[in-house]
């Protein structure tokens, strides 16, 4: 039996695996406690991949439509005819109606999307979409703006104060957290602040557990401030050397006073209070959020205001705090993304574009892109290519997305599944799970780490979505833009660090300077 050492990529987290393999079939998963963030943990999802990679529905062979789309009928045909063809038909669109006329989809954050994002950038189309923008971008936008970075719980730190801010992380954890952090966290006993109308399992151990009214996360935050500055409980030194618009925000937040945010929120007054006075008295203190708050009309401003919350009360970028980590010696993002390559006027056309905060992402948002196919404005939108991702189910007003979807010229969709909007294309191709590739894991980047995801298995004629991508910007002509092979794409990805894929696999992991108070 064979034991490959990975990382697990059924949520976010990313935890340290180890798969054995027996006659070329993986047979268990098990946690790793050699892994440096998770240290042996793994989750019911982790140990249920095994479910997903063998599963009697998987795609195992690109389809080509053979009926009307929607009919299900399907036609197997090789690689190189359903690549082939595919190229031929995205060349045709791009010289009858521009690049712009081709829209790249890709699911939330997997390692693949940057790739997808060159090959549209490479194609010359500025349109890439994704669900991301409900569910993560926000916070990395509004936090950019704000103080520069996306601030991270540092519970490596020793936090004493631990706040949870609507999510329920013992169960799902966004990119830049893996939950055996915070249990560990918690084992030392820090008093815990959930905010949740939800009884999580988290909000029923909290010494402080508020249950605000839906949609009211922000008044809640700025009546914390409030009480923060009004007691002049914040850090007086932080704020007058290194903040801007410290008066501004204390004249917002005199208009939330607790007694008007009980009215809003339906926390009592007495328990704001007690919130705000826990997380600023109790050093080093940390916040914790979810999509909760990415995913309601106000969440610009309530990311902005826990980001000042962090900053007033001295813990960002502070031991034990929220922290801004340094990033790991590979290919910047924005490097590997060839943003600077798309032209000017291209990037011009981008759908949406005209927000701000849209155009920070690098991500189209989805009502744009359906609006383009349906009403052709501000221009037409014909074809889109789709890895990882099920709009029809993800992306707002449903029936509306499906008469987009019938209506495009050329529809390609790359998953695990035939899933609803798969049902719709033109041309399925079969996409491999975590355990069927090579990667360097970027997940912790935001965490100061990149890990090494070892290849364990093959499963029939499914690909990564990274070899998807490369094979079809061959047929696009567009080979100088990628690399001959995963190898060559895994060595560009590590080329800063000095490292081989192969020497990188050997050595399973790297990890940035850690350096707090950068602003110093």
């Amino acid at each position: 039996m064979r034991v490959v050492r990975s990382v697990c990529r059924m949520c976010h987290g990313g935890c340290g695996v180890k798969v054995y393999v027996e006659d070329g079939r993986a047979v268990k998963v098990e946690g790793d406690p050699d892994h440096p963030v998770s240290r042996g943990y793994v989750c019911v999802k982790g140990l249920a991949s095994l479910e997903l990679a063998y599963h009697p529905d998987r795609l195992r062979h690109p389809l080509k439509r053979a009926g009307e789309r929607g009919e299900g009928k399907w036609e197997r045909v090789s690689w190189n005819q359903a690549l082939s063809e595919i190229a031929s038909r995205l060349l045709e669109i791009r010289r009858s109606h521009g690049p712009e006329a081709v829209v790249f989809a890709h699911g939330t954050n997997r390692e693949y999307i940057h790739m997808v994002i060159r090959l549209a950038h490479a194609f010359g189309s500025p349109n890439v979409t994704s669900p991301g923008y409900v569910c993560y971008y926000p916070r990395v936008a509004a936090s950019i703006i704000t103080c520069g970075g996306l601030p991270i719980a540092d519970y490596d730190g020793g936090p004493n104060c631990i706040v949870v801010w609507g999510c329920n992380p013992l169960h799902t954890s966004p990119d830049e957290y893996c939950a055996a952090q915070l249990t560990r966290a918690l084992e030392k006993g820090p008093k815990l602040i959930v905010v949740d109308p939800r009884p999580t399992e988290l909000a029923k151990r909290a010494d402080l557990w508020l249950k605000p009214r839906p949609g009211t996360d922000a008044a809640l935050a700025l009546s914390m401030i409030n009480v923060i500055v009004e007691e002049g409980l914040y850090d007086h030194e932080f704020v007058e050397g290194w903040t801007i618009g410290f008066e501004e925000l204390a004249k917002r937040a005199a208009q939330f006073p607790p007694s008007k945010a009980e009215e809003i929120t339906w926390v009592p007054a007495g328990l704001i209070r007690e919130a705000a006075r826990l997380y600023a008295l109790t050093k080093p203190a940390c916040i914790h959020w979810g999509v909760k708050i990415e995913q309601s009309p106000n969440c610009t401003s309530c990311v902005r205001a826990l980001v000042a919350l962090m900053a007033i009360t001295g813990n960002l970028d502070a031991p034990g705090g929220n922290v801004l980590h340094s990033a790991p010696p590979v290919t910047r993002f924005t490097d590997f993304m060839l943003t600077s390559a798309l032209p000017k006027e291209a990037a011009s056309k981008t759908l949406g574009g005209h927000h701000r905060l849209s155009a920070m992402g690098s991500v189209v948002p989805p009502m744009y892109v359906v609006k383009a196919i349906l009403e052709g404005n501000p221009y037409p939108v014909k074809a889109m290519v789709v890895f990882g991702s099920n709009p029809l189910l993800t992306w707002p007003n449903s029936k509306r997305v499906k008469e987009a979807l019938l209506k495009l010229d050329l529809l390609v969709v790359a998953d695990l599944f035939m899933t609803p909007t798969a049902e719709l294309a033109d041309y399925v191709l079969p996409a491999a799970t975590w355990l069927e590739l090579d990667d360097v894991a970027f997940y912790f980047y935001r965490a100061g780490y990149v890990m090494a995801r070892r290849k364990a298995v093959e499963v029939e004629e499914c690909w990564p979505d990274h070899k998807i991508i490369i094979e079809l910007a061959k047929h696009l002509g567009l080979r100088d833009a990628f690399w001959d092979d995963m190898e060559g794409y895994l060595n560009y990805v590590l080329a800063p660090s000095g490292l081989t894929w192969r020497e990188f696999a050997e050595r399973g992991w790297l990890e940035a300077p850690r350096r707090y108070r950068k602003y110093l």
